[in-house]
């Protein structure tokens, strides 16, 4: 046959020319209904149906969502590498997720693979927390989109959603998430993902909202093993014959730190002791218990922390330079409306130790220009008051800012513990430091004022640490699935720098008690001065560490492979 080949090499037709020939016989869809005719093909209705709803569009009270059969998906990721390469996603970045659910409820080992993307939630967690205005939830289709040029990447977003959908790209400086393919689905064309898959497991359909009194669970019977749906009332749809009540997420047991957005962290804790800063400095000079020149150390010392720490915090921005868009979103955002306060309390702030500073020069009253006599005594509590009061205010929607992601380990009454107990310990401290050093340049002041901020000072962060050490310890926090996560997490990963934080406070309440009893026996000397500064740093470092702490070791549920 070789030979008759190789000596009449055109007399067997070629291979390509009998593919192209049988090509031209029949149209694709001639060539399905042969087959169909034939039984060659499994008379599957899925067949048939349409992986988009072509020329329908959701009423009222209805959106568009991505359903998917779990019993179809097979853990391919070929919509993952779909979605990937369509929107050009950097290496590092999905957009949707393949996890896996285990269980042996049914008397022998069962997997259920599940793939997630963003749910287009009816009321997005990450649309309400947005200080930019960067998200919309589209009003026919429901779905909701991320505007990137609007975006100054706070990553807020990131801590608002449960389900860890949207993702920050450090590239770009700016977060970017799933929008259900838009722009395919406005011209007939499948979302990646839907048209990817291979088995048709993933669908996009038009559900009937639940409303705020609603409640659809994603997957029945992993409840407090996923996000509560209640919170954001998510959209997507997942079908499967089996229940999912027996099983857990493969990965519920894993412990790996979350990211821990430290320059957010020092911005934080140095606001936080600037407030206090202010605050003690309030109540002095309204108890009478200050000199001349403390009117300028205390706000001059709080404004440098405020100056330092909006300068961190402004650093956390993957684009800084559209900081000021921030105050867009005051009227649903806690953080927009932290960012307007603060902006307002480092002016009173700065005015306050200016205006203390110049009374200080001056040395007295009297030697002022007649007018300024009589306006600057009366002016300055107003400001150091409005300053106090902005400051709280500011304090205030930090906690809300965490507590209003609605994850366990952020709870209120962690949360406000930790903020207030940094800004009445560190305040106190750095208060009495700023009195000791006033009281150098005033003879006979008394001593009784630092005395009192240096025992709140051990006061407030002895019982802060000693809080955080019976949280970590305590075995009782296991009857919440998060918060154990979260204790486990600072006894395994992070229990180096859990012992850090604590022994740092520790070093830095022993010298803060030697300085107390310095005070007592000789005065605010130098001595007394050395060792509470050197408390001051160790302090202000074991905050820190603790802020670091704050964020890394939050273990809220996140849906199968999140």
């Amino acid at each position: 046959m070789s030979a008759a080949f190789d000596s009449e090499p055109d007399a067997m037709p070629r291979l390509v020319e009998l593919l192209l020939e049988e090509q031209a016989t029949l149209s694709a869809v001639d060539a399905f209904s042969t087959r169909q005719e034939a039984g060659d093909v499994c008379a599957d209705h899925r067949i048939y149906e349409d992986r988009i709803p072509f020329g329908r569009t959701p009423g009222p009270g209805q959106q568009l969502a991505f359903r998917v059969d779990l019993d179809a998906c097979t853990g391919c990721k070929a919509c993952v590498t779909a979605c990937h390469s369509l929107n050009g996603l950097a290496p590092d970045e999905t957009w949707r997720e393949i996890g896996l659910l285990v269980g042996d409820g049914t008397g022998s080992a069962v997997q259920q693979i599940v793939t997630t993307a963003c749910h287009h939630c009816e009321d997005p967690a990450c649309l309400a927390g947005c200080p930019v205005q960067a998200y919309e939830k589209d009003p026919v289709t429901g779905i909701v989109r991320h505007l990137d040029d609007q975006c100054i990447g706070c990553q807020y977003c990131l801590l608002k959603c449960e389900y860890d959908v949207p993702k920050y790209n450090a590239d770009l400086g700016i977060v970017r998430k799933c929008d259900m393919c838009t722009g395919r689905l406005e011209v007939g064309e499948a979302p990646a993902c839907v048209q990817g898959c291979p088995n048709g497991a993933i669908t996009i359909e038009i559900v009937d909202q639940v409303g705020e009194a609603g409640k659809v669970e994603l997957l029945e019977g992993l409840e407090g093993a996923i996000p509560d749906s209640s919170h954001t009332r998510p959209t997507t749809r997942y079908v499967s014959t089996r229940s999912s009540e027996a099983m857990r997420p493969a990965d519920s047991a894993r412990l790996a730190p979350a990211k821990a957005h430290d320059p957010l962290a020092i911005g934080l804790v140095l606001l936080q002791i600037s407030v206090g800063t202010m605050l003690f400095d309030g109540i002095v000079s309204f108890a009478g218990g200050g000199v001349a020149a403390m009117r300028s150390l205390g706000p001059l010392l709080a404004a440098g922390f405020a100056l330092f720490g909006l300068g961190a915090a402004t650093a956390h921005l993957g684009r800084p330079l559209f900081a000021f868009r921030a105050i867009l979103g005051w009227r649903t955002s806690w953080m927009s409306r932290e960012i307007l306060v603060f902006g307002v309390y480092l002016p009173l702030v700065l005015a306050t130790a200016c205006l203390g500073g110049w009374l200080a020069i001056a040395g007295s009253v009297g030697r002022l220009p007649g007018p300024l006599a009589a306006i600057v005594p009366s002016l300055l509590p107003v400001l150091e008051a409005a300053a106090i009061l902005t400051g709280l205010l500011g304090t205030a929607s930090s906690i809300m800012i965490y507590v209003d992601t609605k994850r366990p380990a952020w709870s209120l009454r962690r949360t406000g513990w930790t903020f207030v107990g940094t800004m009445i310990g560190l305040g106190a401290l750095a208060e009495s430091i700023a009195l000791a050093i006033a009281s150098r340049w005033a003879v006979g002041t008394s001593r009784v004022p630092i005395g009192l901020l240096a025992c709140m000072a051990i006061l407030a962060l002895g019982s802060k640490a000693a809080f955080e050490a019976r949280f970590v310890l305590t075995a009782g926090y296991t009857r919440d699935r998060a918060l154990a996560r979260t204790v486990r997490l600072l006894r395994g990963p992070l229990w180096r720098k859990t012992k850090m934080r604590l022994g740092l406070t520790a070093v830095g309440l022993g010298m803060l008690s030697i300085a107390t009893a310095i005070l007592l026996l000789r005065g605010a000397d130098m001595v007394f001065l050395l060792f509470s500064l050197g408390s001051l740093v160790a302090c202000l470092a074991g905050e820190l560490l603790e802020r670091h702490l704050y964020f890394t070791s939050e273990a809220g549920p996140g849906m199968p492979g999140q």
